[in-house]
């Protein structure tokens, strides 16, 4: 069972005051979100509600992967399915902290402290202070921090419980998996892919592409400054940056655009149904082929987190058996 990132929680999160549950909310990608949607409440566990609001910040990085793999409708179906494992996956966690608040064991605050000071550190804050001034400016507080540290290890501690006694991983094993799955640790070819978007639909567009393609011809390396400034897709404040993405999962318009794909190069504009785009691949990763000797630690790693993963299942499987739990969002 994956539990998601304190940071992406409670940092990207907006602050906004909950509300009564929908009785139809749609997971479906909106182009803004509005704060009536950030109220809905999508699922609640014994009483406690799950909003949308809950939800997006678990998201963000997964749906910017999806906006390069796919469009339309297939593009609505993959954003749905993504919103609604991470609703599972607040169940989950909710099940899990209500469990761990009936046992007799607690959670020392200092362990919590030193993952708050731990989680300032790694955003690079040089004090306390310092760190608790950003997240107010971000619609948070050091006390949502602190909950969110305080549950992720919660989750941690429990699901370790409920897998401490997991049986032992054999030499034969990790040999065996690898000789049936040989393919699956051979490194696709992928890129490090950047968007950048215009919608053509006004007077002014015209002259802004051509201001925008000027640009790129002069200094491509302004792609990331220019994203930021005229981009209306994903990721724009991150110089539309989408992370890795394997070529062979690339949308049709972009696969045909990035005939050979090459570090640095800028690729577009590229005509879709939501714009005209711009594609600068940041870096290119050809394909490499397994070796078992490098790979014996990472599949030794991967059957052990199958039988974790098979251990939370039972565990979460068993409270839900307990638990009240409804829904309310359409389905797909």
């Amino acid at each position: 069972m994956k539990y998601f990132s304190v940071l992406a929680i409670s940092l990207a999160a907006l602050s906004v005051p909950g509300a009564e549950a929908n009785s139809a909310v749609s997971l479906r990608p909106e182009p803004q979100v509005q704060v009536s949607a950030l109220n809905s409440v999508l699922a609640s566990v014994n009483g406690e509600p799950i909003s949308l609001e809950d939800v997006l910040p678990l998201t963000r990085a997964a749906e910017y992967q999806a906006a390069a793999a796919y469009s339309g409708g297939q593009l609505s179906k993959a954003v749905y399915e993504i919103r609604k494992r991470a609703v599972e996956s607040l169940i989950d966690r909710k099940l899990i902290v209500a469990d761990y608040k009936k046992q007799e064991f607690v959670l020392p605050s200092r362990d919590i402290e030193a993952e708050l000071d731990a989680v300032a550190e790694r955003m690079g804050y040089r004090s306390r202070s310092e760190f608790i001034s950003k997240l107010r400016e971000n619609g948070s507080s050091i006390d949502d921090i602190r909950r969110e540290v305080e549950e992720r290890i919660i989750c941690q501690l429990m699901l370790y419980r409920a897998y401490q006694t997991a049986a032992f991983i054999t030499p034969r094993d990790v040999h065996e998996y690898y000789t049936s799955h040989r393919e699956e640790f051979a490194s696709p070819e992928s890129i490090e892919l950047a968007m950048l978007s215009i919608n053509p639909g006004n007077d002014s567009a015209d002259q802004k592409i051509s201001e925008i393609q000027a640009a790129l011809d002069k200094n491509p390396d302004r792609f990331a400054e220019l994203v930021k400034l005229h981009s209306t897709g994903p990721a724009a404040e991150r110089g539309g940056d989408l992370g890795t993405i394997e070529l062979k999962r690339l949308r049709p318009e972009f696969a045909a655009a990035i005939v050979k794909p090459e570090t640095g190069r800028i690729y577009g504009p590229v005509k879709t149904p939501e714009g005209l785009i711009w594609l600068r691949i940041n870096a290119y990763h050809p394909s490499r082929d397994a070796d078992f000797t490098s790979l014996e630690p990472q599949i030794r790693q991967r059957l052990e987190a199958v039988v974790r993963a098979e251990s939370a299942k039972r565990y979460t499987d068993r409270l839900r058996e307990g638990a009240i739990i409804r829904y309310f969002f359409e389905e797909n």
